[in-house]
């Protein structure tokens, strides 16, 4: 299981895209209730569980270098999601002193089209974040978020990740919610454009084997994948150890600031709160059991491949209202 937790939603940005749409620090987990999340989390899942730190901004909590320390000596994964944009080479030192082994930090594209996404002056500033973790020995992860506007600027993106030595580009593909949904409405991809962007994703896979290039948001990617393995073609090691498709409440749990927890970032279906639930109970609920029986609907309840893709549940949920009906972005290019 990998859990995302969201330590606050307080941020130095306002990027144009974001799914939240407000930054309140209300109700925020205090630093002994995180303390006691993470001791649940090593608790019911196992030292060796991935957690990633994300926000808002996660650097915008002071005691942000206490939980990721406290999390480490609990035997967790401690992984941090960010801009980049605060990070020095001084403060990167301490996160990777504190146990942090990786961060992952968004790149959009060049100069001029991040910063038309995220704010003047956040590209360069996130790049010096990027090598300062990487100077410092923490891994590195890029994950572009791709709309109408950057799409064609993947070659590039994937160029900065090898140049700057990123293990991993983890690709998302933008949904329109919360602030991208007013300020970006019409920006993400059709079918046609989608499909084509995870056909161009495993053409540059195939060419930049050093690099692992894999998906959010665009679980019709493993169907892509599976479809290159029936052809004897090339794939990336992720591909036989990660659980396929979509991963809501199957092998991915998200835990909101307030303590809140969702079977994914985006996926507002409230399952309960750690402050009122345990663990024990989440896992046991109805929610996680329909996600991970597949009790899909439509479409996708009878696709071919529901196995390894599933359908994404934030783009069912924000199209009908039920995080278990079919995807509306998919369609035959990918039952072949």
């Amino acid at each position: 299981m990998n859990i995302n937790w969201n330590v606050t939603a307080a941020c130095n940005l306002r990027c144009t895209h974001c799914y939240y749409t407000s930054h309140t620090r209300e109700e925020e987990l205090s630093l002994e209730e995180a303390l006691d999340l993470l001791e649940s989390i090593r608790s019911y899942y196992g030292k060796g569980t991935n957690v990633t730190l994300g926000g808002g901004e996660p650097l915008m909590r002071e005691d942000i270098i206490e939980i990721i320390r406290y999390g480490s000596e609990c035997g967790l994964n401690m992984m941090m999601g960010t801009n980049g944009t605060l990070i020095t080479d001084d403060l990167a030192r301490e996160l990777k002193n504190a146990g942090l082994k990786e961060v992952i930090i968004p790149i959009e594209g060049n100069e001029k089209v991040h910063d038309a996404i995220r704010g003047e002056g956040t590209f360069r500033r996130g790049i010096t974040g990027a090598k300062s973790c990487k100077k410092a020995g923490i891994s590195l992860v890029i994950d572009p978020c791709l709309m109408k506007e950057n799409v064609g600027d993947l070659p590039e993106i994937l160029d900065l990740c090898e140049k700057i030595g990123a293990r991993q580009c983890r690709v998302f593909h933008f949904v329109e919610m919360g602030r991208g949904g007013v300020n970006r409405r019409g920006s993400s991809l059709g079918l046609t454009e989608y499909a084509k962007s995870l056909h161009d994703l495993y053409r540059e896979q195939v060419k930049r084997p050093g690099l692992e290039i894999c998906t959010t948001q665009a679980c019709q990617y493993w169907v892509v994948l599976a479809q290159a393995a029936e052809r004897g073609g090339y794939l990336p090691d992720f591909f036989h150890t990660e659980a396929p498709g979509c991963r809501a409440g199957i092998a991915l749990l998200s835990i909101k600031a307030n303590g809140d927890v969702v079977p994914c970032p985006l996926l507002p279906v409230r399952i309960g709160n750690v402050r009122e639930m345990s663990l024990d109970e989440v896992m046991r609920s109805e929610i996680i059991e329909h996600l991970r029986r597949r009790d899909v609907k439509g479409r996708c309840a009878i696709c071919i491949h529901r196995d390894i893709c599933g359908g994404c549940r934030v783009r069912a949920y924000l199209a009908s209202g039920d995080y278990l009906a079919e995807d509306p972005l998919c369609g035959e290019v990918f039952m072949r």
